[in-house]
């Protein structure tokens, strides 16, 4: 029945369309956001006067409105980005650099777990087990999903990873500073338009 296929999402919207079709309409919304005063009290199922239809198609008018300005505006946003990151190209394999930045277990960025954090960086200094002192990690490793399970459960504190923000090359970023291609799992290629691929995620 109606109810089912509402709580199990078959219906765009839940109970909304289905009061619509078998209850009534009720207040709509001119295009500019206000409501409008008559309500139609009509349902689908018995079929709107003209002037409830009229009333009516305000909402349809603004969502077709939106969805163009919508695109329009989201088109844009990545053409404004690709322009300003498409000088940033993989140059060298190792710009030599001993800066990064430091990953903390107690920093909790929009809820991500310190082990999805250090994926995909490679450590600027070598990882130490707080418990045993054995040695986990050296510079240059690349943290894959093994690795950084490893460290995370050891339970270390902070890990420096070396990052694109503390390169130190003039022109592009270094291979070591950008880490593994997300796209492939494997460390990032020669030449990759990688400044492209941020400004389209």
């Amino acid at each position: 029945n109606l109810a089912t296929m509402a709580n199990s999402g078959a219906t765009k919207g839940g109970f909304g369309p289905i009061s619509q079709l078998a209850g009534m309409r009720g207040l709509m919304a001119d295009p500019s956001g206000r409501i409008i005063p008559m309500p139609i009290r009509s349902n689908f199922r018995e079929g709107l006067t003209a002037q409830e239809y009229f009333i009516s198609t305000h909402g349809a008018r603004k969502g077709l409105a939106d969805t163009a300005l919508r695109t329009a505006d989201a088109g844009y946003l990545t053409r404004r980005l690709v322009d300003i990151a498409q000088d940033i190209i993989i140059n060298e394999h190792d710009c030599g650099t001993m800066l990064g930045i430091w990953i903390r277990r107690k920093d909790d960025v929009a809820g991500q777990s310190m082990m999805s954090r250090l994926y995909g960086r490679l450590v600027a200094e070598r990882v130490l087990d707080p418990k045993t002192g054995e040695v986990l990690a050296e510079r240059d490793d690349a943290l894959d999903h093994e690795l950084s399970r490893k460290i995370a459960v050891a339970g270390v504190e902070e890990v420096k990873v070396r990052s694109a923000l503390t390169c130190e090359l003039t022109h592009g970023i270094c291979s070591k500073c950008y880490g593994i291609d997300m796209a492939r799992g494997t460390m990032v290629e020669m030449g990759s338009a990688v400044g492209i691929v941020a400004a389209q995620s």
